[in-house]
């Protein structure tokens, strides 16, 4: 009963309980091997011994704690004449276990939600506990297609921004505008009193949104070449901006923040 109700902790996403398991387990399994020997005839095996060291392989591997495995099993059964097989065993188990889950039972949870800090790649685990929506620039121009550029010109220079959203009138994401290419239309252009956002918006090179994680959204700007992307919502509404600039000063904080915890 004690093995059926952590399988189904475990299966629901709760954590613990895996200690008396993990000991029975590999006790079991210590035991129908050594028995098995027995039956066959081949070799005359100690069960106990079999079951000692299934014990400690068991835990030792699961938990990704083979000294604890170890020590603790030898403790509990006063088996210390056994250190050199149990070392053996448990060593094996838990390179069988390394290999395939880079995690324990414990912290796996942990790593597939990302929250889980790793040495081994700490630019992935302080990007993961980013959250894009915390980064969104909200204060960039944004115009509507219909908008006379000559009556928002003080509005865009005042903003100091290089870059400006184009949206419909119920918000609805259509383009960017480039604050250069558009200087560069007011000056040249002999209609430009009648310009409107519509003749200049283009498409945006790519779109974020806010469920987004920031790996991703760093890949997206790499493979663009840009330093700033819009972050639309699931319905297409325009949110804001998010620049590189901004992912790197968050990244920097965190980054500090974790070393001085750590150190």
């Amino acid at each position: 009963m004690k093995s059926l109700a952590t399988l189904i902790t475990l299966g629901a996403g709760g954590n613990g309980g895996t200690f008396a398991p993990s000991l029975i387990m590999g006790g079991l399994i210590g035991f129908i091997f050594a028995y098995t020997v027995n039956l066959s005839g081949m070799a005359q095996l100690n069960v106990s011994n079999f079951i000692v060291a299934g014990m400690a392989a068991a835990l030792g591997s699961i938990m990704h704690a083979p000294l604890t495995g170890i020590f603790l099993i030898a403790e509990i059964t006063g088996g210390y004449i056994l250190m050199v097989p149990l070392m053996i065993t448990t060593a094996i188990s838990y390179a069988i276990n390394r290999g395939s889950q880079k995690h324990s039972i414990y912290t796996k949870v942990l790593a597939d939600k990302g929250e889980l800090l790793s040495h081994e790649d700490k630019d992935t685990t302080v990007l993961n506990q980013m959250k894009l929506k915390y980064l969104i620039e909200k204060s960039y121009p944004q115009l509507q297609l219909n908008d006379v550029l000559s009556l928002k010109m003080n509005e865009i220079v005042q903003s100091g921004k290089n870059i400006c959203a184009v949206t419909d009138e119920t918000g609805d994401f259509k383009g960017i505008i480039y604050i250069e290419k558009l200087f560069n239309e007011m000056m040249g252009n002999p209609d430009k009193e009648n310009l409107l956002a519509a003749d200049l918006v283009q498409a945006a090179p790519n779109t974020l949104t806010e469920a987004d994680d920031l790996k991703m959204v760093l890949e997206k700007m790499e493979q663009e070449n840009v330093w700033i992307l819009p972050v639309l919502s699931e319905q297409n509404r325009y949110l804001g901006f998010v620049s590189k600039t901004a992912i790197f000063n968050k990244y920097r904080a965190l980054l500090m923040r974790q070393n001085d915890y750590m150190g």
